[in-house]
């Protein structure tokens, strides 16, 4: 063995010793689907450990996937002025039951479904529910100026749509049923399923064009540019995105002061820079 190789294997040693535990793709601390690591790392497996470790300040959220990353970007600019941690879950209603059911404890869901975080309230799971933000559907075809949904029938490619569980998809068909253009272009739809990303499938020409959520055409930078469509509110219902503050999260002063933050000045205007109204 030369000097060089052993140099070189010390070097790819210490760099996977350096990795933190998260980036181990053989790191099976949590198993749950949609889990997501952050301030606190890996959620232990069990309840009597979780108890155990958890810091008496952690912040604990179910989000929807959605609302993740305008989540994250609330959280960065709530943690300049506090020094609470957060844990975040990512997921639908379904998750949310299931995560419930083996025993984890939530200070805050957020979903997509106004509806959903309505029945934690009307359950007696939560002591408010309120309107978080107003989402937009956008229609992105990066080869063609967009001034219209009438650049649908200037191709005859694939146009892709969010998952079927996405608020983003119902409001996607509606677009199309409102504009006459349902039958003419069923056979061209494409859903996407849970882990397919649509943005990188249209940015890498797999997908000539699709409705995507407007604050994910904010979040990748394409929002002011030609090949893009911000949809008229009148164009589909609303898009209603709804908060809980559940029973637990309502005994902490800590999750209710983050409360009055998200719905003040501060946190509204995270949201309206990350495309929503």
């Amino acid at each position: 063995m030369t000097n060089g190789f052993r140099i070189l294997s010390s070097l790819l040693i210490a760099l996977l010793l350096a990795l933190p535990a998260w980036a181990n793709p053989m790191h099976s601390e949590s198993k749950l689907p949609m889990s997501q690591f952050n301030f606190q790392g890996y959620v232990p497996e069990s309840k009597e450990s979780r108890n155990k470790d958890e810091d008496p300040n952690l912040i604990r959220i179910h989000v929807d996937p959605d609302l993740y990353w305008v989540l994250n970007k609330v959280i960065d600019n709530y943690q300049l002025e506090h020094s609470s941690p957060f844990r975040i879950h990512q997921g639908k209603g379904d998750d949310h039951s299931n995560l419930l059911d083996d025993g984890y404890t939530f200070d805050l869901v957020i979903s997509a479904e106004m509806d959903y975080v309505q029945s934690l309230y009307n359950s007696k799971a939560a002591t408010q529910a309120q309107v978080l933000a107003i989402g937009r559907l956008g229609l992105w075809a990066p080869r063609e100026t967009v001034r219209s949904t009438s650049v649908i029938t200037l191709q005859t490619g694939a146009i892709g749509l969010m998952p079927e569980d996405s608020v983003y998809h119902r409001a996607a068909l509606e677009v199309l049923e409102r504009h006459e253009l349902d039958k003419k272009v069923k056979k061209r739809l494409k859903t996407m399923t849970a882990s397919q990303d649509l943005y990188a499938q249209i940015q890498e020409n797999e997908i000539p064009m699709g409705f995507l959520p407007w604050n994910r055409l904010v979040q990748g930078g394409v929002s002011q540019r030609r090949e893009v469509l911000k949809l008229k509110a009148e164009h589909h219902s609303a898009l209603v995105h709804g908060i809980a503050l559940t029973n637990a999260g309502n005994a902490r002063e800590e999750v209710k002061d983050f409360w009055r933050y998200i719905h003040g000045a501060k946190g509204k205007a995270v949201f309206k820079a990350a495309g929503f109204d």
